[in-house]
């Protein structure tokens, strides 16, 4: 039998936004993040079961696109299913759709099972039972999930240090603030209008606390009327998470 959809109802808030009301990245990821969350143990495969037996979900690569960004006042619904595996990933997928009907986000995303013990990704095909998978279809038929890199030049942004307000239940820090910094790596003055359109993510290492990195960005060629940019995440110099971003 199909996996049902979650349906969740969220009012953006004040503190959701930021300046000119449109929704924070960091707040967008936080609601995705929290409908997989709540589907994940309504189905059973949340943290606290797969705790039990030493293993934990990992995001690994998301494609997110913004179709219009929910503002204050807004009341939308995310709705979540599990949309299949592809090799090393088990994937899920999103839509937010205003009161309306129209959908305003839609995003899909890879994840690794994780040996918690051994840090090291595991076959989901092992673990997961075979009839975990919604018969909704894809809300990114083409989704990709891999970042254009940039030939350059590269200019460094900023640095960050990860603290304790960073850090999830995996000890590391949570991917929410991780897209929060990467949009906030291209000067404002590049960004088009500054309305975010779509995002690429990929996450290469784990970022732990107490780590800095170092925020860079580089153009990438326009598209469709898009402005767009490459970002990565660097520590030392090696890339933790890479993204390309474009905007209007």
């Amino acid at each position: 039998m199909p996996v049902p959809v979650l349906e969740l109802s969220f009012t953006i808030r004040g503190f959701d936004c930021g300046y000119g009301g449109s929704l924070r990245v960091l707040s967008l990821a936080d609601m995705l993040q929290e409908a997989a969350g709540v589907h994940a143990e309504a189905l059973g495969w949340g943290k606290d079961a797969m705790g039990e037996s030493n293993r934990t979900w990992m995001m690994s690569r998301s494609d997110t696109r913004v179709f219009r960004s929910p503002r204050e006042g807004e009341t939308v619904t995310v709705r979540t299913w599990p949309s299949g595996i592809q090799r090393l990933f088990a994937m899920r997928d999103f839509q937010i759709e205003a009161e309306g009907g129209e959908i305003l986000v839609a995003a899909s995303y890879a994840y690794l099972i994780i040996d918690i013990n051994a840090r090291r990704p595991l076959r989901p095909e092992g673990i997961l039972s075979t009839d975990l998978i919604s018969d909704k279809p894809r809300s990114l038929p083409d989704a990709c999930y891999s970042a254009e890199k940039a030939e350059g030049p590269w200019s460094v942004a900023f640095s960050q240090t990860a603290s304790s307000r960073h850090i999830d239940h995996n000890g590391h820090v949570n991917n929410a603030h991780l897209y929060a910094w990467l949009c906030d790596t291209p000067p404002p003055d590049t960004r088009g209008s500054g309305t975010l359109r779509a995002m690429n993510v990929e996450f290469v290492q784990e970022v732990l606390p107490g780590d800095t990195i170092e925020a860079v960005w580089a153009p990438l060629p326009d598209r469709d009327g898009q402005v767009r940019h490459a970002a990565e995440l660097r520590r030392k110099g090696e890339t933790c998470v890479r993204a390309d971003l474009a905007w209007v």
